[in-house]
């Protein structure tokens, strides 16, 4: 046990047990809602957006309802490139701090504006999050954590009007006083964000959790990231070895070729990582990696907000009801209710922040697992809205891949991509289209683009397909129970395992493959 360590997170415990009190002390979950946007509208009444949709007169959330309506990013675009270009007080009365990336549905990226109420809301999850951890997890506060580093792929950029884009560093999105904390606590530091490349990038973050004797918390995102990692230990374990003193030697090198990481790493008490929807495939390498170790599926949160967080115990995780205003539209019925009105069931989030989104549908599908009287709900993702693809984070939509096709020049022939293990194939009757430029093309998407920079994704492939691939289409999915006539043609599908209905015409793969 470090006393150092047991000491700066005893200090972030106390920092955040306010929080933590709050969120877990009975309340009314509709009037804390209702204060939140108030107070939200009021602060922005006189802001372009405001003044648009009179803010000022609006009094409760029926008057909200009536006068906001429901959005999409598409709308945010011009008031979002103002705001790029200088212009002040255009969605909040707040400055912009930076703007964050995010992957469109239909184009390449979206801008996310972040503010400093934006920054405290993603904070009233995470310091809750964290102490309830802190609190019920025996030992992890006796060591170090690691926190996945977001590594520079491109050069840091900035807008017309100066505002950067993207964060310099992970703990910012950590309050002023434990951001000095978190970088004395976090087994890898900030520097592995410059790497050369991929490669390096592994390597260095490899190096410093192996030098790192008492690691107890690891948060990632994807759980592939943290296969991958393992996989590059297995890899590289004769070079990794020269870390360790000659004692321990032959024990690494035995626990990394039999891929038992939870020997690698004793002290590891939890490993907080998304374990829902399409990531749920991916929880049982995690497991077999750290067998015994305790393993949290994230809540949900997204680049333009926190919705929810686990507590420990519970299965699926709880509304962050102090973060944002929460709507939610009813799949069964279409209608829209607050997180006071919830019932079991299926809904789209809609959702209202400090960054200046109002009714944003961010088009995450979630079930509500369990109401309460006099606390949050507990809810659990369960995918994205319409027809999308997520294996590794990569967030491809049938808005982008059609795009893709348009760009292309082949979306008037048949098309269809679809995961294939580790990459992307585009089934198609077009002629003239290789996997390297259908893998550049996708890679305009910010998150395929990252994924594949991981190297959670392979290069994309193409295979042209001959005969009646849409009628195959079609009749695969009616033997797999769809009725026939709610089969719609898609340019993106869930599903692998294509090319065993489709008549395979030529395999195409990379140009210098």
């Amino acid at each position: 046990m470090s006393i150092e360590c047991k000491w700066l997170n005893g200090i972030c415990r106390l920092l955040y047990w306010g929080q933590y009190r709050r969120f877990v002390a009975p309340c009314s979950v509709e009037a804390v809602q209702t204060d939140y946007l108030l107070k939200l509208l009021r602060r922005n009444r006189d802001t372009v957006y405001g003044r648009k949709y009179g803010f000022r007169d609006i009094k409760t959330y029926e008057d909200f309802v009536q006068r906001v309506p429901l959005t999409c990013y598409e709308d945010y675009e011009p008031y979002i490139d103002a705001a790029a270009k200088g212009e002040k007080h255009v969605l909040t009365s707040e400055k912009i701090m930076l703007f964050e990336l995010t992957s469109g549905s239909s184009g390449g990226k979206k801008k996310i504006p972040y503010t400093r109420s934006l920054k405290r809301e993603f904070q009233r999850g995470i310091k809750p999050w964290l102490c309830d951890l802190y609190t019920n997890i025996k030992g992890v506060d006796s060591g170090k954590s690691y926190w996945s580093i977001t590594p520079v792929t491109t050069k840091r950029s900035y807008t017309e009007a100066g505002i950067p884009v993207g964060f310099e560093e992970d703990a910012e999105y950590f309050g002023f006083i434990e951001q000095g904390i978190m970088r004395k606590i976090f087994a890898v530091d900030g520097s592995v964000k410059f790497s050369q490349d991929m490669a390096d990038f592994y390597r260095k973050t490899v190096r410093q959790l192996l030098q790192c004797s008492e690691l107890t918390l690891i948060s990632v995102w994807n759980p592939t990231f943290l296969t991958i990692l393992c996989d590059f230990i297995g890899e590289n374990a004769l070079e990794f070895a020269e870390l360790f003193p000659e004692d321990k030697r032959e024990p690494f090198l035995q626990a990394a070729q039999a891929g038992r990481f939870d020997r690698i790493f004793p002290e590891l008490k939890i490993i907080s990582c998304w374990a829902d929807g399409s990531a749920a495939d991916y929880i049982a390498e995690v497991e077999k990696r750290f067998p015994g170790v305790y393993i949290q599926p994230k809540g949900l949160l997204a680049t333009e907000c926190f919705i929810s967080f686990p507590m420990t115990g519970e299965q699926g995780s709880r509304l962050s009801i102090y973060s944002h205003f929460f709507e939610f539209r009813r799949l069964s019925d279409g209608r829209i209710v607050t997180a006071g009105d919830l019932s079991t069931g299926e809904y789209e989030v809609i959702v209202t922040t400090g960054g200046g989104f109002y009714r944003y549908c961010i088009g995450d599908i979630i079930e509500v697992l369990e109401v309460y009287s006099d606390r949050p709900p507990r809810i659990r993702f369960l995918h994205r809205k319409g027809i999308s693809s997520d294996l590794f984070g990569e967030k491809l939509t049938e808005e982008f891949v059609r795009s893709v096709c348009v760009k292309l020049g082949i979306a008037e022939s048949f098309c269809l991509l679809a995961p294939e293990g580790r990459h992307y194939c585009l089934y198609t009757t077009a002629l003239g289209v290789t996997g390297d430029m259908l893998d550049k093309a996708l890679s305009e998407g910010y998150h395929y683009d990252y994924c594949r920079k991981l190297g959670q994704l392979d290069k994309a492939s193409v295979i042209r397909v001959g005969g009646n691939p849409q009628k195959e289409y079609i009749t695969r999915l009616s033997k797999e129970g769809m009725r026939t006539g709610d089969i719609k043609p898609a340019y993106l599908s869930r599903k692998s395992g294509w090319q065993h209905y489709f008549e395979i015409v030529e395999e195409r793969k990379g140009e210098n493959d």
